[in-house]
């Protein structure tokens, strides 16, 4: 096989997207993974630019680059960007590009090889999104158990068999706790479902229950 074949076959066989592009931005030549990556066919592609399919924020970059390579302050380049995919979704690429000469060293076309990361990035963006849920749950469970621990510091313990309350060591009537604790003036009356109770017993002839205070 000749050197041009073996280019040829390696070319159109490539695992990862190959392309020929002038310095104009044309394609010139591209293999099936580029063409299928993309969603084109091969001649579809090639009557586009790499112009038309990069992202606007990217372009600036990968110009920058490409001029880099044209004036020879650098040997090759590699940069990742988003590329357009023909249904209109983008594809996160990374470009390794380097730049083919004529004999009097004038820019002849780029050699862009062209690797998809999508899943990389998809992959990565789950990952954080993961990430802010669960710190986002952890926050809200430390705000939860910060209220819980303020709840339970405000607990009362009552005595239902007695009717008092324990304020620190001591246990105390419910009035004396209302009166000394809190500082509330208490007058004694009745509610309205004692009344009832009470004005019921006194029907039956019964005798009413004590207050437990």
């Amino acid at each position: 096989m000749s050197t041009t074949s073996l280019f040829e076959h390696t070319f159109d066989h490539a695992a990862n997207g190959v392309a020929l592009i002038a310095v104009d931005g044309r394609f010139l030549r591209v293999n099936g993974s580029l063409a299928s990556l993309l969603g084109y066919t091969g001649d579809e592609l090639m009557a586009l630019d790499f112009q038309r399919i990069t992202h606007h924020e990217d372009l600036g970059d990968m110009l920058a680059n490409l001029g880099q390579l044209i004036r020879g302050e650098v040997g090759s380049f590699q940069l990742e960007k988003r590329c357009q995919h023909k249904n209109g979704h983008f594809l996160s690429v990374v470009h390794v590009v380097t730049l083919a000469r004529e004999v009097d060293n004038r820019p002849r076309f780029f050699v862009d090889q062209v690797i998809d990361v999508t899943p990389l990035r998809q992959a990565e963006e789950r990952a954080r999104a993961d990430a802010n849920t669960k710190q986002r749950l952890y926050e809200e469970l430390s705000r939860t158990n910060a209220e819980v621990h303020q709840l339970q510091s405000q607990l009362l313990t009552v005595c239902a068999w007695t009717k008092r309350i324990r304020a620190g060591e001591q246990w105390q009537t419910v009035e004396d706790f209302l009166t000394t604790r809190l500082h509330l003036k208490v007058t004694h009356g009745i509610s309205d479902q004692a009344r009832e109770e009470f004005v019921s017993h006194l029907e039956r002839g019964t005798a009413p229950p004590k207050p437990d205070l």
